[in-house]
């Protein structure tokens, strides 16, 4: 089985749980604009790496979060079109909605926690 890994503010649970991740909606870390979207969900091969990508991000740039606890998400990719980055970059890029039934909920950690 095919595996990623997204982390994403404990708000958006219960989203998550009924519609699972979805395409286009709006990204936990955003260095772009207030507005942009990605064509894609964002995934990493490990939790570490998915950590990286997105609650990391924000702490090293001293960015705010919407919540203070994020959640860490196991993806089954099985026949979910998704492609991994170039240049060994972490990301995997889903190009579709995940269904709530491909998503569980690993467990969750404080923002600006350290890594264990």
């Amino acid at each position: 089985m095919a595996v990623g890994y997204h982390w994403s503010p404990a708000t958006r649970h219960e989203s998550i749980r009924q519609c699972g991740l979805l395409v286009d909606a709006e990204p936990c870390v955003n260095g772009v604009e207030d507005d942009h979207r990605n064509g894609w969900v964002s995934l990493s091969p490990t939790p570490g790496e998915a950590w990286w990508l997105s609650g990391q991000a924000l702490e090293c740039g001293g960015f705010p979060t919407e919540d203070p606890v994020w959640d860490l998400w196991q993806v089954d990719l099985t026949d979910v079109d998704h492609a991994p980055c170039a240049d060994g970059y972490p990301e995997m890029r889903a190009h579709q909605n995940i269904p709530p039934e491909r998503v569980i909920w690993i467990g969750s950690r404080e923002f600006g926690a350290e890594t264990t």
